[in-house]
């Protein structure tokens, strides 16, 4: 087919704005997909015995430390609309939580003992406070989790520790005794997030 120079003309120009398109939404979605963020969220377990405040405290398999339950942000159907979207942090605190405690405090538990509100944030950690009533540890390392995969994230924590909110120290110290006498390390935030805790009266 025979293309005059006029129409040959035009349709490189189409071609070129239509290249330009392309690479601008690919640009765009590369773009958003960098911005996209998942933040970190999970629960200061806060309990009283004997006159003391103690902190609930977890080890899972991948480290060596001991942090507080919790994890990052995922997509999942909303229990409200069944719409996939991504959770929130408070959210994300609540099912960390609940899986990392192997069912032992319920997300309504957990509901009902927190609050959005009373939070402390330390770089990209929100952790919420839960006041809740004390517990033996050795009822929660005796719940046996069913094999299968998709029991797999109960089985993450492999040990748990009560520590005394005034027994730990501010510094370069991590080194603290739990409540059953064993010396752990703490997660390098920890120390923060207990001076903040206690500074702001959450516990």
């Amino acid at each position: 087919m025979h293309m005059s120079p006029n129409s040959r003309s035009q349709f490189q120009f189409i071609s070129v704005r239509w290249q330009s398109a392309v690479c601008w939404f690919l640009s765009f979605v590369m773009l958003a997909s960098c911005q996209l963020t998942y933040a970190n969220g999970g629960m200061l377990i806060v309990s009283k015995d004997k006159g003391k405040t103690y902190l609930l405290f977890v080890q899972t398999h991948k480290h060596e430390y001991y942090e507080f339950p919790g994890g990052r942000q995922e997509e999942g159907a909303s229990l409200l609309d069944n719409k996939r979207r991504l959770e929130s942090v408070y959210e994300t605190a609540l099912r960390e939580t609940v899986e990392e405690m192997r069912g032992y405090l319920g997300r309504q538990q957990l509901l009902s003992a927190s609050s959005e509100k009373r939070v402390i944030e330390v770089d990209k950690f929100k952790l919420f406070v839960a006041n809740v009533p004390f517990f033996q540890l050795n009822d929660v390392r005796a719940i046996k989790i069913p094999s299968g995969k998709k029991w797999s994230v109960m089985r993450e924590v492999v040990n748990y520790a009560w520590v005394d909110v005034n027994s730990v120290e501010f510094g370069s110290n991590s080194l603290v005794t739990t409540l059953d006498g064993d010396v752990i390390t703490m997660h390098p935030i920890a120390q923060e997030v207990v001076e903040l805790g206690l500074s702001q009266q959450l516990f």
